[in-house]
């Protein structure tokens, strides 16, 4: 919410999920039930991220590659743009993170000295723009808390699997980040320290981060266990120079629009590229299922809506896409993910999110590219990836844990992101501001109204790990379309046994 931040959603991980799930339970109070986590844009299935990825399935890679974890994951970089009639749209270039570090950093900072001890930090690697924020971040804190002490322990690879192992091994880090998607299983398993107290004491505010991104975090007894850092939304990017070689004058902003567009494209594009890059992915399908009024739990999310008219039309739809020839896996096109793909001039549109500008923008392609919302169907959706910094219920140095986590939550903090654009920010103040310095990626920013958490409850976490095999097999042609939706199904009804 990036690529894990890449968004790539950290996905779950399939038995030892089950595992530290059991675990979580063993280690928790005697009422404790905890559960395996998914994302990111990884479980983030890529995705990812908000920030953190998500996301794909990448989800977040994220789950996929394109994903993010960070989830929504913080992602960088540039942009710059033009605007049409047709629609917002993107092109290149933009500011640099040494820019945006100094801007941020030349915010009054008052030594803090009442608070002191050790603290430790687990984050995960992203690109090298958003570990030079965070080392930014630190040396900032330090300057506000001199007589704490963080030792940030950078997670290169593995991200959810070394947390969930640490947490098992009761050596949980005192502040560390969380998916969304993972979340509902660390609160219900007693992970977490709820923070409304701290917040209240610290005189933090918890209402300025948006409602959205802090419910992700908030348990059934209504305390809040994370503060959003980042988030990103999906949207479509697409190839202006391909759109006008097929005489494509409009952006399309309805999927009968996307549909037709898509059709023109394969009418003049050479064989090896495709109209649409898209990859069999829960992260990606789910858009369009919740486009089409439908979604894969009800809304109590105690039963299955898998057999529903709507989600059955979003599978027909982005699975049609590729029936129809109008859309081809990322493997097929010589690339590691779809963004890759648009990147590489290999498709002419990807469903990805702000995860994929830093890589686009190192390339000739960026001003080659727009950006627009996810066409609409009965109603206008797409979804949410964002990760949260959330302190151990087994820290030893609470207090100094709050300071961090909410330091590095901070508007000034947060600014740093934002104003080099690693990602969207989760303080619904900065966000006037990021529309000014980047109004190309207005698209991004107005998903947020119509968009869906990358979220599905308790026992949830690993689920796109469960559910993207059999949208595999449907994309391969192994298994028929009834039978997946099925199987899809199935799982869902076994998670919510469990």
């Amino acid at each position: 919410m990036s690529r894990i931040s890449n968004i790539r959603r950290l996905s779950g991980l399939g038995i030892f999920s089950l595992l530290v799930m059991l675990v979580l339970a063993a280690c928790g109070d005697a009422t404790n039930t905890a559960a395996p986590p998914t994302t990111a844009a990884t479980s983030t299935t890529a995705a990812a991220a908000a920030t953190t990825a998500a996301s794909v399935t990448t989800a977040a890679a994220a789950t996929t590659a394109a994903g993010a974890t960070t989830a929504a994951g913080a992602t960088t970089a540039a942009a710059g743009a033009t605007t049409t009639a047709a629609g917002a749209t993107t092109t290149a270039a933009g500011a640099t993170a040494a820019a945006g570090a100094t801007a941020a950093a030349s915010d009054t900072i008052t030594p803090n000295t009442s608070l002191s001890g050790t603290v430790r930090l687990s984050t995960a690697t992203s690109s090298p723009e958003e570990d030079a924020i965070v080392k930014q971040q630190l040396q900032n804190f330090a300057k506000a808390y001199p007589n704490v002490k963080v030792n940030h322990e950078i997670i290169a690879s593995d991200y959810d699997t070394k947390i969930k192992t640490s947490i098992a091994g009761n050596n949980a880090p005192d502040v560390f980040y969380v998916d969304s998607l993972i979340a509902p299983d660390y609160i219900n398993g007693k992970v977490l320290e709820p923070l409304n107290s701290y917040a209240d004491k610290n005189k933090v505010s918890l209402s300025d981060f948006y409602p959205t991104l802090s419910k992700a975090f908030t348990g059934a007894d209504n305390n809040v266990y994370g503060l959003p850092k980042d988030h990103n939304t999906l949207v479509m990017f697409y190839n202006k120079d391909m759109f006008q070689k097929a005489g494509i004058t409009a952006v399309p902003t309805t999927t009968e629009e996307l549909k037709a567009a898509l059709t023109k494209l394969k009418g003049v594009l050479p064989a090896d590229v495709a109209p649409l890059a898209a990859d069999p992915d829960l992260a990606r399908v789910l858009p369009w299922v919740y486009a089409f009024g439908g979604s894969m739990l009800s809304a109590d999310n105690k039963a299955s809506a898998v057999n529903s008219p709507g989600f059955k039309a979003g599978l027909d739809f982005y699975y049609g896409l590729r029936q129809a020839g109008l859309s081809k896996k990322s493997s097929e096109l010589g690339a590691d993910w779809a963004g890759d793909a648009l990147i590489k001039e290999k498709a002419a549109v990807a469903f990805e999110g702000g995860w994929l500008i830093p890589p686009l923008n190192k390339t000739p392609t960026k001003d080659k590219v727009g950006i627009a919302p996810l066409p609409k169907a009965t109603t206008q959706a797409t979804l949410d990836f964002t990760v949260a910094y959330v302190m151990s219920s087994k820290s030893a140095n609470k207090d100094a844990a709050f300071a961090l986590l909410s330091f590095l939550t901070s508007t000034s903090q947060q600014r740093l992101l934002s104003d080099i654009g690693l990602a969207l920010p989760s303080r619904q103040a900065l966000t006037e501001g990021f529309v000014q310095k980047y109004p190309e990626r207005k698209a991004l920013v107005d998903s947020t109204n119509f968009a869906k958490p990358w979220q599905f409850g308790v026992g949830f976490g690993g689920f796109a790990d469960k559910v993207n095999p059999e949208l595999q097999s449907l994309f391969s042609g192994s298994k028929p379309q009834d039978q997946v939706i099925k199987n899809i199904d199935d799982l869902v009804k076994q998670t919510l046994s469990q």
